[in-house]
């Protein structure tokens, strides 16, 4: 019997590449938050993040588009996500990120990001 393991889902846009998503992937894993990576057509970081967080048995998503990082949980609407940020503005930035989501799922406090 295998059941599907949770992690935090993270929708990217097909235009973006694994290099540029990678620091934020670093900074889940370093926390101890697995993720799982799925790319689309969608344009929209906030409907990428927010289909995310609903598809996550975490409740927590990521979306990245149109140099966007946007981070939420399945709660919000999908206007009003948790943070929203600009991608790769610093590999500490994109990092700091990717660990406040995880902490998200812990509930633990965040991680400052202005880098």
């Amino acid at each position: 019997m295998s059941e599907q393991r949770p992690t935090v889902c993270v929708r990217v846009h097909d235009a973006v590449s694994d290099a540029q998503i990678a620091e934020v992937l670093h900074g889940l894993e370093e926390e101890g938050v697995p993720a799982e990576v799925s790319r689309h057509t969608e344009l929209s970081p906030l409907t990428l993040a927010h289909d995310a967080s609903r598809q996550s048995r975490l409740g927590v998503g990521i979306g990245a588009s149109l140099d966007y990082l946007v981070i939420t949980t399945e709660k919000l609407p999908v206007e009003q996500p948790y943070l929203a940020l600009t991608l790769n503005r610093s590999a500490d930035s994109d990092r700091a990120a990717g660990a406040n989501a995880a902490r998200l799922v812990k509930r633990m406090p965040l991680l400052d990001l202005a880098n």
